[in-house]
């Protein structure tokens, strides 16, 4: 009997859990859905607790029998790929809209408070971009 998938099983953790044990694990199951979309850092294994190793252990398993050949896999993959996606379009809808303040009326804090906070939003960009959540 075929085993159930773990990208089926652990769907919750990949798809609306936002921890960064979960974003690791999220990052793992995006790079075997597509390996030019998905940037797995290995030093994250050194931050699992022994459930998440045992999710990542699983699902590299898994990944190593079947491949792509796992719909859940693929669903999952889309999905998180899709939610990446919209986190990046928001994200430049939150910067649109911190560009039209006026710095000297900026309701957060100081003028110098604006700026910060646009420098923020300026390299969250930059990282976004580099990883494809936000087209260049």
């Amino acid at each position: 009997m075929a085993s159930e998938s773990p990208f089926l099983k652990h769907r919750e953790i990949l798809l609306h859990q936002s921890y960064s044990a979960a974003g690791a694990l999220q990052d793992f199951a995006l790079s075997c859905y597509n390996g030019q979309l998905g940037q797995f850092r290995g030093d994250a294994l050194a931050n699992f607790d022994q459930q998440h190793f045992a999710i990542f252990v699983e699902m590299a398993t898994y990944y190593h029998q079947h491949r792509e050949n796992d719909p859940h896999l693929l669903e999952v993959g889309a999905a998180i790929w899709a939610d990446r996606r919209e986190r990046g379009r928001k994200h430049l809808a939150e910067l649109a809209e911190h560009r039209a303040i006026n710095p000297k009326e900026y309701p957060d804090g100081s003028e110098r408070d604006y700026f910060d906070q646009l420098d923020w939003l300026n390299r969250q960009t930059e990282r976004m971009k580099a990883k494809g959540w936000i087209d260049e």
